[in-house]
């Protein structure tokens, strides 16, 4: 199981396994960088998706209070100080049935609003969609990240992504499925580094957000990956939205 901070290292990519690498420019504008401050300046710390202008969906592993955290969406390259725009996250709520122990498990999804709502303009930021209820899961996903990519810990500049096929729930051999599913193979998987971010379904061409990056095994790039479904999650992220938007109206 991957610790608190689950990366997507797409490992090795082997040409004849996994189809992947570097993101182009425009294809992913929904992907959020949540972004820590250390010392002087604010570093990777986990993916997210941009859900509406001002909400962004990620892992509740992700969410820790003692953190202070930024994002910054609108950019292939990790951590830039010139592109992209830049946003506090004010608040980060994670699902009150995950337990923040330093592993992962069932429930890990959090909501974090941001102090203003990021220009969105369709090319380089854009929302990205819930998969609605009436579509099946898709057989091929796409998974979005800045995870580490060797397995020498190396961090890469730019966005990365991997085609991840779908598993049935008994080949992940977890007892904890509950809201989530499985995807990826040995060298088509994610890493240290990617927790929270999008895996995204292309139905008739609209991208469609499915899951988020949660954890797997130890090594990376050894197996496949657990994701939390969104679909599962729909009722929560509805209400977590209701009740936050609320809480800004009364504190204006």
């Amino acid at each position: 199981m991957f610790a608190v901070i689950l990366a997507l290292a797409f490992v090795d990519l082997d040409p004849y396994v996994a189809i992947g690498g570097d993101a182009p420019k425009t294809r992913y504008p929904f992907m959020v960088q949540l972004q820590q401050f250390l010392v002087v300046s604010y570093v990777h710390h986990c993916g997210g998706s941009l859900l509406t202008a001002s909400y962004i969906l990620t892992a509740a592993h992700c969410a820790t209070d003692s953190l202070q955290l930024q994002a910054q969406a609108g950019t292939v390259w990790r951590n830039s100080n010139e592109q992209g725009q830049r946003r506090d996250i004010l608040r980060m709520v994670a699902h009150e049935r995950f337990i923040q122990d330093g592993t992962t498990g069932p429930y890990d999804i959090a909501l974090a609003t941001v102090d203003e709502p990021f220009a969105v303009d369709g090319v380089n930021v854009a929302i990205l969609p819930l998969l609605p209820h009436y579509y099946q899961h898709p057989n091929t996903t796409e998974v979005v990240g800045f995870g580490k990519i060797d397995h020498d810990d190396t961090l890469p500049d730019r966005l990365r992504f991997v085609r991840c096929n779908l598993h049935a729930p008994d080949e992940c051999k977890r007892d904890d499925m509950v809201g989530s599913f499985c995807v990826g193979t040995p060298g088509a998987t994610a890493c240290q580094g990617d927790s929270g971010g999008p895996v995204v379904g292309t139905i008739d061409g609209v991208d469609w957000l499915v899951g988020l990056v949660s954890h797997g095994l130890k090594v990376c790039g050894t197996g496949p990956i657990i994701c939390t479904d969104v679909n599962f999650y729909g009722n929560w992220i509805n209400e977590v939205i209701h009740r936050m938007s609320l809480d800004s109206e009364e504190s204006e």
